[in-house]
């Protein structure tokens, strides 16, 4: 029997406002609303910005790439990225050298020319390789990193603190969620859009009610609900279905007596 009375008064919500359309707002009437979809949540960044570990940050310039509030040097192509450094492609030898007194026979067999280190001729390292020592070309490390030896040591800088998250373009944010905006005249709450009161009633959940009305309205409604329950109970005691429809059927009437008001119109 009690959940009769649930489904009872569901129904009875349902077919709560009145059709009338003369009739007078200002002693109380039902917001209209629609749904706006579950919100979903927050995952954009603003433009120009990138998102890492769950914080938004100003995008690095061309040739770096971000971690966290660090803008990291890209490697160039053909090295190897090992975090804060770029290990070089592999370097080469340049021979065992030519004694001093062989500079011609040297420069003859290399076209690029030679150059002197200690009392050795090497032939010069090729373009974009320098010399490490006598006798091995190593990499040049470009794009002003420094040079490690066998790395390039990247450079850096910072893009401040990051900032959290926003909703995506055409989404607003409530309490924490992205939801489609409502429509002009509507204002939103979690997935519903409301209309609002008219003028001279105040809000009283779905209801627009005069001036100190609502508590009024909510103690008759729930008196009228604990009149019903205390019949049915008394029915169901006295196992008198027929006891028990009659105080169905009354109950609705008073509730829908209760809640018999109009629909509000929509506020421009």
């Amino acid at each position: 029997m009690f959940i009769f009375l649930l489904i009872s008064l569901f129904s009875l919500a349902l077919a709560a406002p009145s059709k009338n359309k003369d009739a007078d707002l200002s002693k109380g009437c039902w917001l209209q609303a629609y749904g706006r979809g579950v919100g979903k949540p927050i995952t954009a960044c603003s433009s120009g910005e990138d998102l890492d570990a769950g914080l938004c940050y100003p995008q690095c310039k061309n040739g770096y790439y971000g971690v966290g509030p660090v803008c990291w040097q890209s490697c160039p192509s053909g090295f190897t990225d090992v975090g804060v450094t770029c290990q070089k492609p592999a370097a080469y030898g340049r021979g065992a050298g030519y004694a001093l007194w062989h500079l011609k026979e040297c420069e003859n067999d290399n076209p690029q020319g030679c150059e002197q280190y200690g009392l050795m001729y090497y032939p010069k390292c090729k373009e974009n390789f320098h010399a490490f020592g006598c006798c091995v070309c190593t990499p040049n490390c470009p794009n002003g990193m420094t040079d490690a030896g066998a790395d390039c040591t990247k450079n850096t800088y910072g893009r401040g603190v990051g900032t959290p998250m926003i909703c995506a373009p055409g989404l607003q944010e409530q309490a924490a969620l992205c939801y489609t905006p409502c429509d002009t005249a509507y204002n939103g709450n979690g997935p519903v859009c409301w209309t609002s009161c008219p003028a001279g009633t105040n809000n009283c959940g779905a209801l627009c009610l005069p001036d100190g009305e609502c508590v009024d309205e909510v103690f008759k409604t729930a008196e009228d609900v604990a009149d019903y329950i205390a019949e049915l109970t008394k029915s169901i005691i006295d196992d008198d279905p027929e006891e028990a429809a009659q105080a169905t059927a009354d109950a609705i009437k008073k509730l829908a007596a209760d809640l018999d008001y109009p629909l509000c119109g929509v506020q421009q």
